[in-house]
């Protein structure tokens, strides 16, 4: 705030010159506990407003920030503003006791955008976005793109989200699984959206940059990918697939104790040679602790070794599957991916673990699948 009392927002239309002029003419206090505050305006550090030392205010904010989270802010508050909507730069929500980064008004909505440059523990993600919910006002939640070592010409990538980043996945009805985040030294939005969920921190996705005064908001949904795309995903699937199977018949060190091997072996079949249906991308397979190929392997060995048919799985036997295989499950919702993977076996047509089914019929029905958003996770 002026000595006026008026509102005062930073920004990269300010330059470096005038800041300096205004710090000789004017002072700037605190909103929250109005305290003066210094205006830094350095060559490096991105020119900030700062309290003294061993200020009291309670609701200390922009002191200690990175220079990505400051430049993020600035040109997000440029972009609603631009836009014509009502935009609030870090505004202090009494009643909530917390402080979005920015609070965008709409005719129909509220909206909290936080724009999130480092890991927090998810509890705090958890607390803000419920006390906003609470107040009736919609929290968005953006990540800072991760910085990765080679930018990748290709949409279709495999990428690797950590457990953190991946509780700011969205789910939409329509367009699936996205997370999307913002690179302030681009200024572009980046869309991970599509997530086909592999592995552990692997996942396929559709990748695409959007340049900030391309973006709109609400923030644009991308289009699903196209059939030629899907074949991409596909190729990745496969070729992680390949590689596991690969690795795990050389390379293991359990030897006749590896159960999958050993399931191989009683099945005459070679590892690295199993059906292209033993390894499917099936929803909620992120609850089951192994690689997909490995959990589908062996649930066929079992219903061969049980003399079951694929027509025959019912609660019951994958109850007793789960039990034998304890360390497979550490969350209930595991059932759902292997009964989605049955499913799909019936639609292949797939009655025992030699069963063919051509390459071109999985794809379709996979593409098929995706399309209807059951991989969403």
């Amino acid at each position: 705030m002026t000595a006026n009392n008026e509102l005062f927002i930073l920004s990269a239309s300010h330059t470096r010159e005038k800041l300096k002029q205004l710090r000789r003419t004017h002072q700037f206090f605190c909103p929250q506990c109005k305290e003066e505050l210094q205006l830094r305006i350095g060559e490096i550090v991105v020119p900030h407003f700062a309290h003294k030392k061993d200020s009291n205010c309670p609701q200390l904010f922009s002191d200690g920030e990175s220079k990505e989270h400051l430049i993020g802010k600035q040109q997000l508050y440029c972009f609603f503003e631009n836009k014509g909507l009502t935009v609030q730069l870090e505004p202090f929500i009494k009643n909530l006791s917390q402080r979005p980064d920015l609070l965008v008004t709409t005719k129909n909505e509220q909206y909290a955008i936080e724009f999130q440059c480092s890991n927090i523990p998810i509890e705090v993600v958890q607390a803000r976005t419920k006390g906003y919910l609470n107040a009736s006002i919609v929290p968005i939640w953006l990540l800072k793109t991760p910085n990765f070592k080679q930018q990748k010409p290709t949409r279709i990538q495999l990428v690797q989200i950590s457990p953190f980043r991946q509780q700011f996945i969205t789910r939409h009805p329509q367009h699936g699984s996205t997370l999307l985040t913002y690179n302030p030294t681009t200024a572009k939005f980046i869309y991970f959206s599509h997530l086909l969920f592999i592995h552990g921190y692997r996942f396929i996705a559709k990748v695409q940059q959007l340049p900030i005064a391309h973006q709109y908001f609400p923030f644009l949904h991308l289009k699903e990918p196209t059939k030629e795309e899907f074949t991409h995903y596909w190729r990745f699937h496969l070729h992680i697939r390949q590689r596991f199977l690969r690795q795990r018949f050389y390379l293991s060190r359990k030897g006749v104790q590896d159960l999958l091997l050993k399931g191989c072996y009683g099945a005459r079949m070679r590892l690295d040679q199993l059906p292209l249906f033993i390894g499917l991308p099936v929803r909620n397979a992120q609850y089951i602790d192994v690689y997909i190929a490995e959990w589908q392997a062996t649930l066929l060995f079992f219903l061969q070794d049980c003399q079951i048919s694929i027509l025959q799985v019912d609660d019951e036997v994958i109850a007793i599957f789960i039990l034998n295989n304890p360390d497979y499950f550490q969350d209930e919702r595991g059932k759902d991916a292997i009964l989605h993977y049955i499913l799909l076996l019936k639609k292949l047509g797939v009655r025992s673990i030699h069963s063919s089914t051509k390459e071109a019929i999985i794809l379709q029905l996979l593409h098929s699948e995706f399309l209807a958003k059951c991989y969403e996770n």
